[in-house]
């Protein structure tokens, strides 16, 4: 399977001085476009974070406009804050989402250097896990609490015609020196859904389950078991057409 078609979508920023690109080796970053892109600011609470802990930036979403055919739609996405006169910018791996009759199970799954999350086609309660990446707080200092105007900017594309998708994001800390290590490793839990994972809980979409013990106050989350920390605001938006992986994209 190929990975996610990026072409037209990306461009490079020149970013210079001043900036730290957290994610990725080059300047390249997702524009969001009024007419065709999505984007969502949001803040973080109060709480200091410690230097070494990771943030787990997770989003989720819900698709309205299904039938009865299976549907693949692709997410592409950057994260940009400034902290203390520094801009970063985190490139998000891209993200797939297939919602198909013939899963029973949902599950995610990072390969290729992108999510693939695959979920029942109809019957789910909630949401569906969409992207997510981690970001380590610099050492020594950390990031300091109440840090504004956080965006998450993208696209969404699909090849199927009259789809309308609801997303938001949120944003929680962990304290352990693996976090980041594995995306796979993570144990992500695909759905709200208590019964449609192997993950029969009320925990929200995104959470990794694996890591759960080590969860710590700040970002956007108070510790105890809001795992993926609280949501942002919701942006409704309808995907550009566009290539998906097998369909003969590059």
């Amino acid at each position: 399977m190929k990975p996610l078609t990026r072409r037209n979508f990306l461009r490079t920023s020149g970013i210079g001085a001043g900036f730290g690109l957290v994610g990725a080796t080059g300047a390249t970053r997702v524009f969001a476009d009024t007419s065709i892109g999505t984007s969502i600011s949001s803040n973080f609470n109060g709480t200091p974070i410690s230097g070494g802990d990771f943030i787990w930036f997770n989003s989720i979403a819900k698709v309205q406009g299904l039938g009865s055919d299976p549907v693949t739609i692709g997410f592409i996405s950057s994260i940009q804050f400034s902290v203390g006169g520094t801009n970063y910018v985190v490139a998000v791996p891209a993200a797939i989402v297939s919602l198909s009759p013939s899963v029973m199970l949902a599950t995610t799954d990072f390969n290729l250097g992108q999510w693939k999350t695959a979920a029942p086609l109809s019957g789910l309660s909630g949401n569906v896990f969409l992207a997510g990446v981690t970001v380590q707080a610099p050492m020594p200092a950390g990031f300091p609490g109440g840090v504004k105007a956080l965006k998450w900017e993208g696209m969404f594309f699909s090849l199927t015609p009259g789809l309308k998708i609801q997303w938001k994001w949120a944003a929680a800390v962990y304290h352990h020196e693996s976090f980041n290590a594995d995306y796979g490793a993570l144990g992500v839990k695909p759905v709200d859904d208590n019964n449609a994972s192997a993950y029969l809980n009320s925990d929200h979409a995104g959470t990794p389950e694996n890591f759960t013990p080590y969860l710590v106050g700040g970002a956007r989350g108070g510790g105890g078991s809001n795992f993926t920390g609280s949501y942002s605001g919701t942006d409704a938006t309808i995907p550009c057409n566009a290539d998906m992986p097998g369909t003969g994209g590059s």
